[in-house]
């Protein structure tokens, strides 16, 4: 029996034991795997989505398998509450380089156990550190990309790891009830409740794989074209009666069907916000880029991108001017340098063992090094703008020679009248090249100089950093940040940051840009104020110390003359004392 047998055996059994291993009850769904429907598949057909919608609960579903739901049903496809298409919200999900979804503010990847968001007002979707550590926290109520409006009631959550109600694909409705959507049909219906797509002149069979791809990148009248104006239909539909219930005799009801999206010639009706029904913008004419100016060779047909010998002569010429300003532009421009009595050139040793030396040499010559000014103090420069001023701190002591070239450009004036090239919302604004081009510039030493990675980061918004095309090719490009990217650390140097101004970035990073991130409106820097420049208060500190020496040298070598001649004092002690006066 053993040891307290009396303790352990029983004359009965319990429950879970008669559950467990008698021939009690037992759930026949105990033990099975949980079946969970994954963030990026839709929740109707179970396959990863191409063009999604949401419902306020965060259902997301493909728009191809939803529309067609909905109008048949007129269902919640989960929770099988009434739905209608005026309820789904077109969602925008971004991916990064390897094509997987992620965050576009915090470039967090999106897994299944991500707490992922959408803002309704603009369909964007993050993750929700973004939007609570940037908008719910300060009470910023904006979107984090479009800048738009928003409430808290806006938020959708389209992924709660800690919450998996609605997620689990027995508990949903269209599979208790076995509804299925059928994957095409014939006739006046396409087999999912739309009806077929109008009719073309286009010979389907044979047409090749290249134009039918062309055709369906269009749209023209496939199933997916089909959803997307149903679903702007019903959106501007939903509009156009709120509005009317609100302004029951300022603005007329909007009929259904193809003019739905239209209003008093042509234009669009006060409630319409779907970029769907908007009209093709008008073409270009081919001619429009041609450009011809005097010095140019020939006719240029290419664009932007043809050379202008017009602009290359104005470049080479504003680059000389700017090179002899450089040369004369104060005293701690010029580079100092200091015979170094430890090195030697080692001309005596080489002269006798090289075969294009001139002669032998008998003596060897100390090294003469340059001499660079370290700082220990900040710098301080108000750029003046078109938007406004900026005031930027400079670290000098961390990053010398990137903050002594930038201190040098703006002091002689090379920044003045250069506009900022190249904007990108939540990422930066790019400026220094007088051309315009982003491929122009100089430092104050030549074409390029090195590197200065430190331990500065691209964290925080407004700063400053230098713009290069690979390692050790700065010159007069820098760039100022509207949000952070780390990605940048160790590629490009850090120098300085925005102190007062926030205000004018805000006017700058809300200009509108063409889709090649120029900005429509000139943005530009009218000029620079230099406050506090630590080179010119050190090179002015040389000079005096330079006059202490001089004068020191002066004393002693008189004092060394007069040591060598004891009587001429008392020669003529009249005249010596007026010297000394």
């Amino acid at each position: 029996m053993g040891k307290k047998s009396a303790s352990k055996d029983r004359g009965y059994m319990t429950a879970t034991e008669w559950r467990t291993e008698g021939g009690g009850y037992k759930d026949r769904t105990e033990g099975m795997p949980l079946r969970r429907l994954p963030f990026n598949c839709c929740a109707i057909s179970f396959l990863p989505f191409d063009d999604p919608v949401a419902t306020d609960d965060g259902t997301v579903m493909d728009i191809m398998h939803a529309v067609p739901y909905v109008q048949k049903h007129h269902k919640h496809p989960v929770t099988g509450a009434l739905l209608e298409l005026k309820d789904l919200t077109k969602l925008t999900f971004h991916k990064n380089a390897d094509g997987e979804y992620e965050c576009p503010v915090l470039n967090k990847t999106f897994t299944d156990s991500t707490h992922i968001v959408a803002v309704k007002t603009s369909g964007n979707v993050f993750c929700y550190q973004a939007i609570d550590e940037l908008c719910v926290k300060p009470k910023f109520w904006r979107d984090l990309l479009t800048d738009e409006k928003f409430t808290r009631k806006d938020l959708i959550t389209i992924q709660d790891p800690m919450n998996l109600t609605g997620r689990i694909l027995d508990t949903f409705e269209h599979v208790k009830r076995g509804h299925e959507i059928p994957p095409g049909g014939t006739g006046d219906d396409d087999g999912y409740g739309l009806p077929a797509a109008a009719p073309t002149n286009i010979n389907a069979s044979a047409m090749s794989a290249d134009v039918r791809r062309v055709l369906a990148q269009l749209g023209s009248g496939g199933n997916k074209a089909q959803a997307e104006r149903e679903l702007a239909a019903a959106k501007q539909r939903a509009d156009a009666d709120a509005h009317q219930a609100k302004h029951p005799k300022k603005t007329p009801p909007s009929e259904g069907g193809a003019g739905a999206g239209e209003g008093v010639g042509g234009q669009r009706a006060p409630g319409d916000k779907s970029h769907l029904l908007r009209g093709p913008s008008p073409l270009s004419h081919p001619l429009d880029n041609v450009r011809f100016r005097p010095g140019s060779h020939t006719w240029n047909t290419d664009g932007e991108e043809a050379f202008d010998a017009g602009a290359e002569m104005e470049a080479r010429q504003r680059k000389e001017e700017m090179t002899e300003r450089f040369k004369t532009f104060g005293n701690h421009v010029r580079v100092r340098t200091r015979v170094n009595d430890m090195r030697t050139t080692g001309a005596g040793s080489t002269s006798f063992t090289s075969t294009v030396m001139g002669g032998p040499s008998t003596q060897n010559t100390r090294v003469e090094e340059i001499v660079y000014r370290n700082p220990k103090k900040k710098g301080y420069v108000r750029l003046h703008t078109t938007h406004g001023d900026l005031n930027v701190e400079l670290h000098c002591d961390v990053a010398p020679r990137t903050c002594e070239n930038f201190l040098t450009l703006c002091a002689a004036g090379y920044y003045d009248g250069v506009a900022f090239h190249r904007s990108i919302k939540n990422f930066m604004i790019q400026g220094g090249d007088p051309g315009g081009t982003g491929r122009g510039g100089q430092c104050i030493w030549g074409e390029k100089f090195k590197d200065e990675l430190t331990h500065l980061a691209h964290t925080g918004r407004g700063v400053l950093s230098m713009a290069n095309s690979g390692p050790n090719t700065n010159g007069s490009q820098f760039f100022v940040m509207y949000k952070s990217a780390r990605h940048l650390d160790g590629k490009h140097s850090v120098f300085g940051n925005v102190v007062g101004g926030m205000e004018t970035l805000a006017k700058m990073e809300r200009v509108p840009t063409d889709p090649g991130d120029v900005p429509r409106e000139r943005v530009a820097i009218t000029g620079a104020t230099v406050f506090t420049n630590p080179y010119k208060e050190m090179a002015e500190e040389e000079d005096c110390l330079e006059e202490e020496e001089r004068g020191k040298e002066e004393r002693e070598a008189k004092a060394r003359t007069q040591a060598m001649n004891p009587g001429q004092w008392w020669s003529n002690p009249a005249g010596e004392a007026a010297k000394d006066d």
